[in-house]
């Protein structure tokens, strides 16, 4: 009985444990989490097919209308008929953990891991980064679990079934335009080298795929462009050392924080690598070569993944902990359960106490710092509601408010999409913009000036600018938005110039107007 329904089942935890740790907090993981909701409400307004967003002028977005998250906005518009916004984050939030996990388990299923439902779980809780990742409402959960179903298929599936969701990978999140390509590079060179063939009907399929999702969006051509700025362009900048106020996802992670929060896994990922190199010199058991060529695919994918996270950006740890899942699984499965009766059964049960002695440890050890993150890192619910609705009650159409921080944009956009604001959602936007107005705004977001800013990288004494001049020529600005805690010395400044005038002061925010 169990056996019919243990797909429910499985999906079934899924969405038990998955809601508990989405409502276990009111607040909120990811502050673009405000701005994929406004955008869902900016759909339901001004139409489905209008993907102008006014509300950046200072940015590349507002040129360039268009959207790399169109899809993405059009699955949080239902959402957006919620009245409480907390609520409508976190329930797109439960969606989109549990959508993730069942693809993973369903790419499980299909390649016969023993144990399918054991791999989702242990992939939530492998590290506290990925738990707190993975209660985050944003497209990349869509990404990862189309990304883990497309490598599925390429192993072994049909090509309509790759077409299609190369194209929902895309469509959704065109960010992730990439991660196609990527999968289907590792697929083609290990089947090619184990297989000694090559699936052409599938490259053609990945590659309609990917255009079909690419077009099925208004403004394609301008949202190429994006994609170029926000991926090829911003790794450009990056590695040069340019020093933008990236987010910290966008840092590689550090040694420090592998060893103290990826210890179970790597623990394991090694493991499974030992194991697998010790069969490939005794060639035991022998493999066919469909498993082999999964088994190759999870580990070159797991390992490329980890040198990204380590050396480019940690976001990349998603991926890298979900495909040495994969190969664990598989070197579980395929090896380890295959061995000669004589090793195989002290070897399975000290692997299967491997394993769920990491997911117990992790469970714990993941959900207590998940805790932490979600009281100390987390935004409030409220955050920055009473600043924007007092800017939408007291402002007219179209004021610029000068948001000192670009994380500030998305509850400002949410809660008032009546005034425009100077950047958000990625300070590659800005910069590619104009790199001139992107540091002037830059040396006051990191609050290193005040009465003066600077519109270079590098700035002598006689290239500094009145702020109040740089505000109302270069930004014709009417209102500044700042948090107190995090810019004290352009707050200081603020309240000591005649030129600025206290309109609201709250516990964490100021408002003040620009007089002309």
């Amino acid at each position: 009985m169990f056996k019919k329904y243990q797909r429910l089942c499985a999906i079934a935890l899924f969405i038990i444990v998955v809601a508990v740790f989405h409502f276990s907090s009111p607040n909120i993981p990811e502050p673009d989490s405000f701005y994929y909701l406004g955008l869902g409400s900016l759909y339901r307004s001004q139409g489905i097919f209008n993907t102008e967003l006014s509300s950046l002028p200072y940015t590349v977005i507002k040129t360039l209308s268009s959207s790399l998250w169109y899809g993405f906005g059009l699955f949080m518009l239902p959402f957006s008929f919620f009245n409480n916004p907390a609520f409508a984050i976190k329930l797109a939030g439960v969606f989109l953990t549990v959508f993730a996990l069942t693809l993973y388990y369903l790419a499980a299923r299909r390649h016969d891991l023993k144990f399918a439902a054991l791999w989702p779980l242990l992939l939530l809780f492998s590290a506290p980064n990925v738990l707190f990742s993975f209660l985050m409402t944003r497209p990349q959960l869509l990404s990862f679990g189309l990304g883990i179903l497309l490598f599925s298929f390429l192993i072994s599936g049909g090509a309509w079934s790759v077409f299609l969701i190369s194209s929902g990978l895309v469509w959704f999140h065109m960010n992730f335009a990439w991660l196609p390509f990527a999968l289907l590079g590792a697929v083609i060179v290990t089947r090619l080298f184990i297989e000694k063939r090559v699936e052409w009907h599938k490259i053609a399929a990945v590659l309609g795929g990917i255009i079909t999702g690419w077009l099925f969006r208004p403004e394609a051509i301008n949202a190429a462009k994006l994609f170029y700025i926000q991926i090829f362009k911003l790794i450009f900048e990056k590695q040069s050392g340019l020093p933008l106020l990236f987010g910290n996802e966008n840092l590689p992670l550090s040694i420090a924080t592998l060893f103290k929060n990826f210890t179970p896994l790597m623990l394991l990922w090694g493991a499974a690598m030992a194991i697998f190199i010790w069969v490939l010199i005794k060639k035991i058991p022998a493999l066919p070569a469909f498993r082999k060529t999964f088994l190759w695919s999870s580990l070159l994918l797991s390992t490329v993944f980890f040198f990204l996270t380590m050396l480019v950006a940690r976001k990349a740890y998603g991926f890298w902990v979900g495909f040495s899942l994969l190969f664990v699984g598989a070197v579980f499965t395929y090896i380890i359960l295959s061995l000669p009766t004589r090793h195989q059964k002290s070897i399975k049960n000290a692997a299967l106490a491997a394993i769920m002695g990491v997911l117990l440890f992790t469970f714990f050890y993941s959900g207590y710092k998940n805790t932490i993150s979600l009281a100390n890192n987390a935004l409030p619910p409220d955050k920055l509601k009473e600043a924007a609705l007092w800017l939408k009650n007291n402002s007219d159409p179209g004021d610029i408010v000068f948001n000192l921080h670009w994380s500030d944009f998305s509850p400002l956009f949410f809660w008032n999409q009546k005034n425009y604001y100077v950047g958000g959602l990625d300070p590659i936007f800005q910069y590619s913009y104009n790199p001139e107005l992107y540091w002037k705004f830059h040396y006051l977001s990191a609050d290193l000036v005040a009465e003066k800013t600077c519109g270079a990288i590098a700035c002598a004494e006689e290239m500094l600018e009145d702020t109040y001049e740089v505000l109302v020529r270069n930004f014709n600005a009417k209102y500044i938005v700042l948090t107190k805690q995090q810019n004290p010395s352009v707050n200081s400044f603020l309240e000591s110039d005649a030129r600025f005038e206290k309109k609201l002061d709250t516990k964490r925010e100021a408002i003040y107007l620009i007089k002309r």
